[in-house]
């Protein structure tokens, strides 16, 4: 977002510093000051009329003091975030019901949260096939469905529950249908869907079957793709996480750059 959007924001700070209300913080200041020096420290007391006049003089330093207040908050919430995923390894790496495709033991893991429906995880997924056919071995992708789109965009969960259940047909079968859903646009039907999974080698009759009987299991596992987003503070796709990395967005440099420094060490 440009800085020019926050002047709006900034400059009310600025007036009411300037009309003298800041006169109750500056109160404060002084007792907190006096209490200090009662305890044998010393402090600098802040005048009120010289701040008010730096600030006449150089009005930008609102503006600096707004961006290093939203540094500090973005540093607060990434090193939160980054707690939160050191607690959600586990699922995040070594959960058994999320599909996989890539080798298994490749040095460069990469999990996805994504919705069929996501525009920019369709840009994703051209990257990402292009990377997995450039670099046999080299990669693992662990893929969480995360249907945020329902009720927005048409069949983001049906689509998401009929590629889960093509996993059981078979890896290769499950990775032609994804792609093959992602390369789609304009939103899913149940007929819709099973074309593109016939066209994809699946039995769709074998499909719809495996679909209800493993519903249940399904809707649970969806449950906690959504509960583990929200501790990661997730809420939007594509979302990727590779090691200690977040990448938020259809960032594909950034994940390229991360595919070759990860091949590279592994060299």
């Amino acid at each position: 977002m440009s800085k020019n959007l926050f002047i709006p924001l900034i400059l009310p700070i600025a007036v009411s510093i300037i009309a003298g209300g800041t006169a109750g913080y500056f109160a404060t200041n002084e007792r907190i000051h006096d209490l200090k020096k009662s305890n044998g420290s010393t402090r600098e007391i802040i005048d009120p009329d010289s701040l008010r006049d730096a600030i006449l003089a150089q009005p930008e330093i609102v503006e600096e003091a707004f961006y290093a207040l939203q540094a500090k908050r973005q540093a607060e919430a990434d090193a939160a975030k980054r707690g939160a995923l050191v607690d959600s390894k586990g699922a995040l790496f070594n959960a058994g019901q999320d599909p996989v495709i890539g080798a298994d033991d490749a040095p460069f893991v990469l999990v996805e949260f994504f919705d069929y429906n996501c525009a920019y995880c369709k840009i994703a997924s051209q990257w990402l096939r292009t990377a997995l056919k450039e670099n046999p071995g080299k990669i693992k992708v662990i893929l969480k469905d995360f249907p945020i789109l329902e009720g927005r965009s048409k069949g983001s969960r049906e689509s998401s529950e009929a590629a889960w259940a093509a996993r059981l047909q078979g890896k290769d079968k499950y990775e032609t249908f994804h792609f093959a859903l992602m390369d789609a646009r304009g939103g899913f039907d149940s007929e819709r869907i099973d074309e593109i999974a016939a066209n994809s080698g699946l039995d769709v009759a074998r499909l719809r079957a495996d679909m209800k009987v493993n519903a249940k299991a399904f809707n649970a596992l969806i449950k906690e793709n959504m509960s583990l987003a929200r501790s990661l503070g997730i809420d939007g796709t594509p979302a990727f996480i590779t090691g200690n990395t977040f990448i938020t967005g259809a960032d594909t440099k950034k994940l390229q750059s991360l595919l070759d420094a990860a091949i590279a060490e592994d060299s």
